[in-house]
């Protein structure tokens, strides 16, 4: 697993594209999965890569899959075995006042820290796991809010020389990923599907 790790990250962006192509949508969904345990590597990498070699849908699509399952995976694992070490960790840091907040269960937080490009994931869903919150309200939550994190990134990594040149075109992105993580959050605080 390592030695697979190190090549992805040493490997150049082309001949990332052409493994992509040649294995297949496994690779779009396995690198995200990965990266959901190896919060290090660049899911935004893996999220332009998955775009150019699959077209941006399937692209899309593959990372949308293997990242919620990779966050699920490590979510469900942390609630099996338990993380005092993590907890530990998590109250001695910056996020506390968010871990304090998602143990208390307000649930809005974890959304808006999920629906955040360059959020630590990995901490979220080991605070969700920690926090003994449900699979079902943990699958409510994150599903949706990595829509719009990885909308962001999609946008973000596919042309970010054109997000840097053009600030309006970065002020719609910011506003369309404000709205959609306002109309999400209230379509799941309408359907009570959190009680």
């Amino acid at each position: 697993m390592i030695d697979f790790i190190n090549y992805i990250v040493n490997v150049d962006m082309p001949q990332l594209i052409e493994m992509a192509q040649n294995i297949g949508p496994i690779l779009g969904i396995l690198l995200p999965i990965i990266e959901a345990f190896f919060p290090f590597l660049p899911l935004v990498l893996f999220v332009t890569l998955n775009i150019t070699a699959y077209g941006a849908v399937l692209g899309y699509i593959y990372s949308w899959i293997g990242n919620c399952l990779g966050s699920l995976l490590l979510f469900l694992l942390l609630k099996k075995i338990g993380g005092k070490r993590l907890e530990r960790r998590l109250n001695n840091s910056k996020y506390k006042k968010a871990f304090k907040k998602i143990k208390e269960r307000d649930f809005s937080v974890l959304f808006t820290l999920y629906c955040f490009p360059f959020a630590p994931s990995f901490l979220l869903s080991g605070t969700s796991a920690l926090t003994n919150m449900n699979t079902k309200e943990f699958l409510i939550i994150m599903l949706p809010s990595k829509l719009i994190m990885l909308v962001s990134l999609a946008l973000i990594g596919s042309n970010l020389s054109s997000v840097i040149e053009n600030p309006i075109r970065t002020i719609i992105i910011i506003l369309v990923i404000v709205g959609m993580n306002f109309v999400i959050k209230k379509v799941i605080e309408s359907s009570n599907l959190l009680k």
